[in-house]
């Protein structure tokens, strides 16, 4: 994949073993509309003791940010097993260094990927010394601007164990262009303290896994690690496609059964919230962290000038006599990145604030099935998770993830399922979702934050209706932006999609409006 690349310092997860890394291919199919997994998931690096079960120290000189975490989804168990522990991971706010530039194997794989990889391995009961570790890619092109995927298979012997690691784009021009560290940080934080203190609080009030009506749909996760002024970062999970999950294919419209499992889902996240913000206000301070894409809206130039474009685009959506509609969108131009600000900060949204999952489009759900029928849903990528109006998560998938056809037919429903979900969860885990978050708040969070469901479509919509072939490849965008400053912005504008795209963004402009959001 590339040639050896010295630098000055060695990985922060350095490791005595020193095997040789080899890529092997593997093949899989693809359905009509089901897609293998090609995760977007991200996670904090630290090891869990197989013995004891506790959180192995790292010496303090490589110990910036460092967690070891388990995740446990409502799914079946693999081989094998860590038991959660978490550790406390002080929030970050920090942007990466430049010029930065990995130390990588002879395979191309960045050193510290391999070593986080062979440090959990006797934690799972491999011998030290006598694994072996190889690589292959996760994802592929398309699959995300900020990280990269690549499936890990941990050898010894006729036993093997594979899991999937994301880290940040091995690209130093991309790494540096997308800001992706920040955004690590927060994922870090997600597996390392949210997610663990979420499902705590639901199993001390008897709300258990086996139960299935909690909130514990996030992937498995062995080690997360990040490391900001090196721009390491490594997210060890479960590879939910060795049980059979397969992720929807984001060119066609969501269906009814898919969108239903996401509101139940999201329902119970917010629940969860709603609860322990109430009952344990200590605990929850914590959860109350900022969007981690604001800074970046206000500063990164590309992002600047592809949101400007991609407005651009979605008014040239709309038929001559639409100037009412015209006019609107043109006036949300004018604001656009103000009114980001505004809908995605807790004070809007209080007193109904709550941990929303932040990035809620197709591309990070994936589903299990039985006999053709989804029947769980995982939650994958948790980077953009924020304290804002529980309306967002909602607002983000239904207008960017389904068409004009399912609104029509079942926009009510779904916000009737999501808040049912809600008010069970929520008390049963000793609250009041009358007097906590009544059906009318959730409405007029809706209503408040409507605007967000166009703001964030026009971004995902371009994405959605062009095949990942015809995407750009982010290394060599990213590589020229560096080189001239100019961003490859040819999947917003291109020709392939126009008539799909057009049909999406029209309607979804349309909608906005006949719900009285714009």
């Amino acid at each position: 994949m590339g040639e050896e690349t010295p630098v000055q310092e060695h990985s922060a997860l350095s490791s005595a073993a020193e095997e040789q890394v080899s890529t092997e291919q593997q093949s899989a199919s693809v359905e009509t509309v089901l897609e293998d997994v090609k995760p977007t998931v991200e996670v904090e690096a630290v090891a869990l003791s197989a013995e004891d079960n506790a959180v192995e120290e790292i010496p303090q000189e490589v110990q910036p940010v460092v967690t070891s975490v388990e995740v446990q989804p409502e799914v079946a168990s693999m081989e094998v097993q860590p038991e959660a522990t978490s550790m406390e991971v002080q929030p970050q706010i920090a942007v990466p260094l430049s010029g930065v530039t990995y130390q990588k194997r002879s395979d191309g794989m960045p050193q510290f990927m391999y070593d986080a990889v062979a440090r959990i391995a006797p934690e799972q009961g491999f011998t030290s010394g006598q694994f072996e570790i190889t690589f292959e890619s996760g994802s592929g092109k398309g699959d995300g601007f900020v990280a990269e995927m690549f499936r890990a298979t941990i050898s010894e012997g006729d036993r093997k164990l594979i899991v999937l690691c994301k880290i940040p784009p091995i690209n130093d021009a991309r790494r540096q262009q997308f800001g992706s560290m920040p955004i690590f940080d927060r994922e870090v934080m997600a597996y390392s303290k949210f997610l663990p203190a979420m499902y705590e609080f639901q199993r001390e009030k008897g709300v258990t896994e086996e139960m299935n009506i909690g909130f514990f749909n996030a992937p498995q996760c062995y080690l997360a690690y990040v490391d900001i002024p090196k721009e390491e970062s490594v997210i060890i999970m479960d590879d939910l496609r060795l049980k059979d999950y397969r992720m929807w294919n984001k060119m066609v419209p969501t269906n009814y059964e898919h969108a239903r499992l996401l509101m139940i889902q999201l329902g119970r996240l917010h629940a969860v919230s709603l609860a322990m913000k109430e009952q344990r206000p200590e605990v929850f301070e914590q959860f109350k962290v900022p969007d981690p894409l604001n800074a970046m809206m206000r500063t990164n130039e590309g992002f600047i000038m592809m949101m400007n474009m991609s407005m651009d685009r979605a008014i040239g959506t709309l038929e001559p006599h639409e100037e009412k509609a015209r006019q609107k969108l043109s006036k949300l131009k004018e604001t656009l990145f103000d009114d980001i600000s505004t809908i995605t900060s807790a004070e809007y949204a209080e007193p109904y604030a709550v941990l929303g999952h932040g990035d809620c489009w197709i591309n990070n759900m994936i589903y299990s099935y039985k006999r053709g029928v989804p029947m769980e849903i995982v939650l994958l990528d948790w980077q953009i998770c924020r304290y804002v109006s529980p309306a967002l998560d909602l607002l983000y998938f239904i207008f960017g993830c389904t068409d004009e056809a399912f609104r029509r037919q079942h926009y009510d429903e779904m916000l009737r399922i999501y808040y049912n979900s809600l008010k069970q969860l929520l008390e049963k885990l000793g609250g009041d979702a009358s007097r906590q978050f009544p059906f009318t708040a959730l409405l007029r969070q809706l209503k408040a934050c409507g605007k967000f469901g166009i703001l964030m479509a026009m971004f995902i919509v371009p994405m959605i209706c062009i095949e990942n072939q015809d995407l750009p490849d982010m290394n060599e965008a990213a590589e020229k932006y560096k080189e001239s400053q100019e961003f490859d912005t040819s999947f917003i504008t291109s020709a392939k999609s126009e008539d799909k795209y057009k049909t999406r963004m029209a309607a979804i402009i349309r909608d906005v409006i006949r719900y009285g959001y714009l």
